[in-house]
């Protein structure tokens, strides 16, 4: 977050462990991919949480968004067009690059293509931070509309299953509707966590049995039925705000915190180590799906961590910390070490 926004504790848990749940989800695949096997207890893991694991990150995105929306147009136009644009396309130069010198590891086939589309079409995950932008942008436009206005635009957007082959349209109509979601409902979000640090029993049951409710979904089939895909991914999203407001008031969410609060090395770097872990276990002759993803996540969401302390003070930390010529503000203490709110 910016230098002088809030920290609350349980919003930079719920990042932490959304983005180990993406970082999850691809290193399961992967190694699916690779190996021609899906980890089985990984494999389970994601099939509960992808149907809420992004409703989750947009709506907490959305929880502080309301101060970048109504704020000043130089602020919103550093912190929120700027900041984006400057990793967007910074890291999208980097992975494509990447890909291209090594073009027979993985599942991508890049080429010259990809480096063109990048203002038009994200590369790999990069579209989430695209997502963002795009979102902020169309909410700064849209905040003196009325929210049920805009909430039925999200909702009748979500429901025509837009499948034009363009990520950006595709995932704008599909995620819009949670990120407005965190935007209009922050105060209530606020207010349960807070009822759950207050009713600890209570929050526990409720938190446990709605992820209960998603898991029974999934597993019957019923969420590739749409009003239901939207039901569970508000369902996991509230429950997993109230067990990770539970955890933080009791001070066991510290290194989900950590993670969330760093969230943003974490997304722009996980993949290399991820990848890099895969192969190196392969070749050793690693044959447990489980063990490989396992180690593939540990070194996918530590790695970045530690590569931002060694870089930070070197001519490279331009890769983590955006320079000051790229801002329309001098820099403060704080580095934007989180995906903004």
């Amino acid at each position: 977050m910016a230098a002088g926004k809030p920290r609350v504790n349980w919003i930079d848990a719920a990042k932490g462990l959304t983005m180990i749940l993406v970082v999850t989800k691809h290193t399961t695949y992967g190694v699916a991919a690779a190996t021609g096997h899906v980890p089985y207890l990984f494999n389970y893991l994601c099939e509960l949480t992808i149907p809420f694991r992004m409703p989750l990150f947009f709506l907490v995105a959305g929880l502080f968004a309301e101060r970048a929306i109504r704020g000043s147009f130089r602020d919103f136009a550093d912190k929120k067009l700027l900041h984006f644009a400057y990793f967007y396309v910074l890291w999208s130069l980097i992975q494509i690059g990447i890909k291209m010198a090594l073009p027979h590891e993985g599942v991508w086939n890049v080429g010259m293509k990809d480096l063109l589309l990048i203002p038009v079409e994200p590369f790999g995950l990069m579209w989430f931070i695209y997502a963002l932008a795009v979102f902020f942008i169309v909410m700064r436009l849209l905040r003196d509309v009325s929210k049920p206005v805009v909430y039925g635009f999200a909702l009748i957007l979500y429901f025509t299953q837009l499948d034009t082959g363009w990520t950006m349209p595709d995932e704008f109509a599909r995620r819009f509707i949670f990120f407005v979601s965190g935007v209009y409902g922050a105060p209530y979000m606020f207010q349960l966590a807070s009822w759950a640090q207050a009713h600890v029993r209570a929050g526990l049951l409720a938190g446990l049995a709605l992820i209960a409710a998603v898991g029974g979904v999934v597993f019957t089939g019923l969420v590739d039925i749409r009003a239901f895909e939207l039901a569970v991914g508000y369902a996991g999203a509230v429950g997993t705000i109230l067990l990770v407001a539970l955890l933080a008031a009791r001070g066991l969410a510290r290194p989900l915190s950590y993670v969330g609060e760093r969230s943003l090395y974490v997304f722009l770097a996980f993949f290399l180590p991820m990848a890099a872990t895969r192969i190196v276990a392969l070749k050793l002759g690693v044959e447990n799906g489980d063990l490989i993803t396992l180690a593939a996540v540990i070194m996918a969401v530590g790695t970045p961590l530690i590569g931002y302390d060694l870089l930070k003070k070197t001519p490279l930390s331009f890769v983590f910390v955006r320079p000051d010529m790229f801002r329309l503000k001098p820099h403060g203490r704080t580095p934007e070490a989180a995906i903004p709110a």
